[in-house]
């Protein structure tokens, strides 16, 4: 029972400590001009909590996303690959790499967001085992202003 007690506090203590902690986000802004306005985010999630991993755009390391966080990005027009890697030598992220892409068009403000889901958990004779569904996509404006509402700037 005190080691479950245990296992629960570090278990909420790695998740707060690595959660975004920037301002909240209030609203969208419009893109400049000839230019996309792309909102990555990623809800907050049990699953991967402490972990933040890298984002590319088009092969180069651009930020890393933490869990309930949000990043603006504004986007020449063309075709654009965003991918999720692993992130440093600390970010336990477990999912491996993700990607997605499409072709960006200048004043358009894109929503693209990265899940972690939780699917099962189960702490049995002392050890714990975690499964979940990872996703990365575009999303509707609907959908993302009210998931944006929740997340903070990484």
């Amino acid at each position: 029972m005190f080691k479950k007690f245990i296992f629960s506090l570090v278990m909420i203590a790695s998740l707060t400590g690595c959660s975004a902690t920037g301002p909240k986000f209030t609203q969208t802004e419009a893109p400049e001009v000839n230019k996309a306005k792309v909102y990555f985010y990623r809800p907050w999630a049990m699953l991967d909590g402490a972990a933040a991993p890298t984002v590319q755009i088009n092969g180069v390391d651009s930020f890393e996303i933490s869990n309930g966080g949000f990043h603006v990005l504004d986007l020449n027009p063309g075709n654009t690959i965003i991918a999720v890697k692993e992130g440093g030598i600390m970010s336990n992220w477990r999912a491996g790499s993700l990607q997605i892409s499409f072709d960006v068009q200048a004043n358009n403000i894109y929503f693209v967001r990265l899940t972690a889901e939780l699917a099962n958990a189960a702490y049995l004779g002392g050890v714990a085992s975690i499964s979940g569904n990872y996703s990365l996509g575009l999303v509707n404006p609907e959908t993302a202003a009210k998931e944006l509402s929740e997340t903070k700037k990484n």
